[in-house]
């Protein structure tokens, strides 16, 4: 397996049972907190994506838009997949991949196997040279992957796509989720290709489009902020916003929702002064983008916070989770501060929040709807982004961003023990339907945040706080194995 130290130098992550503890003891339970550190070794994985378009080479298919042409695989065969015009993709009919990888040369930076023989985990294990790329440089490992060639190696209710055809880091063919297949599973007759970039990286699934979407490119969402996309192979086409980043979404219908951008001053503050000397634009410009995003979504957490309490109010909670979920809204107020503070550093502009669209949040009001939000949000989303940020804090080099990380990791270690109170006392008496709700809301929370971010390659700096997929992955699921799974086994038996 990669070791941290390949990817980059000295990557250490704190053990995480100081939290465990915290939380344990805000539930009125007992546990030994113990410090150290453990080096995080990262899944492999990983490549370089591109694209290739053309109207010659392939047979034409029925397309479903006028001028549509077939996407080239990098040999000049036909992909399966095609471009309309208006710039969508999709996918006219299911094309085998060739999952060859070229054999290791013994001067990779890292090796996990020999011969196809070490490779057992799945079927069609290969060992095979690729590369993955870092902060210093490309990183070539020796490896095993799992290829599919075909969709029928993959689960149902996915499909597999070919590298070099898609703007993703795939070195190998992989299943992706997928609604449709091609497009004769779709009434409309097109099996849309999704790219979503939700903050943390890319994810690419297969979803029919239908007249009634809502959108159906990005021009049709708010510039630099939304991307017209259907995550999962599941539900409408829709503007998503980035998602992926520390602290409790503003969920409305299933869907992280946040405020456009601003040229304003007011969000910013005087008093956190980050360095930007010496860093090279492309760092910088991906500073400046991960911090507007991560400003955002602090921004929509006060609402998300301020609809908490309303319903808290409703179930005739105490007044002690009352006065926390407050305390919480304002601490995201502060957050949500220094994260525009950054972002307008790194960018060199002035930014804030535009209006926050507040239709249709509003508080849910039935405990089981409550719960399964109080589990993904908090017990599971804030724990997990306490963790990130205590991690960050020890890895980032400026004094100003280690700043800014210890205190949103102090914040939302005390939101992450609010939402467990919270829980332990909606479910205090409660019937097995109530307890069951909770425990199908872990299963999907644990398993949506245990995969590693499909990132699209760019700027991996760690010691700016940018981290790879595989380091954010491995961090995540630490994170969950160290402190969610014991606390949800102590909560739920």
């Amino acid at each position: 397996m990669l070791k941290a130290s390949s990817i980059h130098r000295g990557f250490l992550v704190p053990a995480f049972a100081p939290l465990r503890a915290s939380i344990w003891a805000a539930l009125g339970l007992t546990a030994s907190a113990c410090g150290g550190h453990v080096t995080v070794d990262p899944a492999s994985g990983g490549g370089e994506g591109g694209g290739a378009t053309g109207s010659t080479g392939a047979t034409d298919p029925a397309f479903v838009c006028d001028g549509a042409v077939p996407l080239l695989r990098p040999d000049g065969a036909h992909s399966g997949y095609a471009r309309c015009p208006d710039g969508t993709v999709h996918r006219v009919e299911a094309v085998a991949c060739d999952g060859w990888l070229p054999a290791c040369q013994g001067l990779e930076d890292d090796f996990s196997c020999k011969t196809d023989a070490d490779c057992t985990e799945k079927p069609g294990g290969m060992c095979g040279s690729y590369r993955v790329d870092n902060v210093d440089g490309p990183v070539w490992l020796c490896g095993c992957v799992y290829p599919c060639a075909t969709d029928q190696d993959c689960n149902p209710g996915e499909a597999c796509v070919c590298p070099s055809v898609f703007p993703t880091d795939f070195a190998f063919p992989t299943c992706v989720p997928a609604g449709c297949r091609t497009n004769d599973d779709c009434a409309s007759g097109e099996c849309g290709v999704s790219l979503y970039n939700d903050g943390c990286g890319v994810e690419l699934d297969l979803a029919c489009r239908a007249p009634g979407d809502a959108c159906r490119t990005d021009a049709d969402c708010k510039a630099g902020f939304e991307q017209c996309a259907a995550p999962d192979g599941e539900g409408e086409w829709a503007c998503r916003p980035s998602s992926c980043a520390i602290g409790r979404p503003l969920a409305v219908e299933g869907r992280a929702r946040t405020a456009g951008g601003a040229a304003r001053s007011d969000w910013t503050s005087a008093s956190l002064t980050p360095e930007t000397a010496g860093l090279c634009g492309g760092v910088r410009a991906a500073l400046a983008a991960h911090w507007r995003d991560v400003a955002a979504l602090e921004h929509a957490s006060i609402a998300s916070f301020a609809r908490f309490s309303l319903e808290l109010l409703a179930l005739g909670a105490p007044p002690a989770l009352l006065a926390g979920a407050q305390q919480a809204a304002m601490d995201e107020v502060a957050h949500a501060r220094a994260a525009y503070t950054l972002a307008s550093a790194y960018a060199g502009a002035a930014l804030g929040p535009g209006p926050l669209d507040v239709t249709g949040v509003a508080p849910a009001t039935s405990a089981a709807a409550i719960v399964a939000a109080l589990v993904e949000e908090a017990c599971v989303g804030e724990t997990v982004g306490a963790a990130e940020a205590r991690a960050l804090a020890g890895i980032v080099r400026d004094p100003a961003l280690a700043g800014t990380y210890e205190r949103i990791a102090e914040d939302e270690g005390r939101h992450a023990e609010l939402g467990w109170r919270a829980l332990a006392w909606l479910l205090r008496g409660a019937g097995h339907d109530l307890r069951a709700v909770a425990a199908s809301a872990f299963e999907r929370a644990v398993a949506r945040m245990s995969a590693d971010p499909d990132v699209a390659p760019g700027a991996v700096a760690p010691e700016h706080g940018l981290l790879s997929p595989e380091m954010m992955g491995a961090l995540r699921r630490q994170a969950l194995a160290e402190v969610v799974e014991p606390c949800r086994r102590a909560l739920l038996g």
